[in-house]
């Protein structure tokens, strides 16, 4: 009999946007309340969109499998990847995509501890780190010709999709 793998149970991929929404609605309540009532809806989504592409870059490509390392990108930093053992585990390609977001939440406290303490903001949005893992060329690194260049929103512009609907 023929079994159905769980990829494709899960239905298409969410689009980056319908991710970032999902996530800053449905997740960031229950689990990061303080950046969700520090930062504003569009902020929020914005450096989770633009954080979605380390996802994609370590093989995440449920959603559930996302959710869970986004956590840890608001729980810890969103340069938690850089750091041992987060980054040998997901540099292991003998382990699942799952197998690696259950590994990555059995690291120790201590070990979260230190990802916590070396947060850099920067990793929010790839093209401010010079040497990023994406092997996307940062702002830093750009000619002025490049930078006057049209940027494809769906690539490089994670806030022309969002619109501020706060009560705040």
């Amino acid at each position: 009999m023929l079994r159905l793998t769980n990829e494709q149970m899960q239905g298409p991929p969410l689009s980056d946007v319908a991710f970032a929404e999902w996530f800053v609605d449905e997740i960031m309540p229950l689990m990061h309340e303080g950046p969700r009532r520090d930062l504003t809806r569009v902020e929020c989504l914005r450096l989770t969109k633009s954080a979605r592409r380390y996802l994609k870059h370590f093989g995440f490509t449920l959603t559930s499998d996302q959710g869970q390392v986004m956590s840890l990108m608001w729980g810890l930093a969103p340069n938690f990847f850089e750091m041992s053992p987060f980054r040998e585990i997901l540099a292991d390609d003998r382990m699942t995509p799952g197998e690696k977001v259950e590994a990555l939440w059995s690291v120790s406290d201590e070990e979260m501890a230190y990802a916590y303490e070396n947060f850099d903001t920067r990793y929010w949005y790839p093209r401010h780190v010079p040497g990023n893992i994406l092997g996307l060329k940062a702002y830093s690194e750009m000619t002025k010709e490049e930078l006057n260049e049209e940027i494809d929103p769906d690539e490089d512009d994670p806030w022309s999709h969002f619109v501020d609907n706060d009560p705040r």
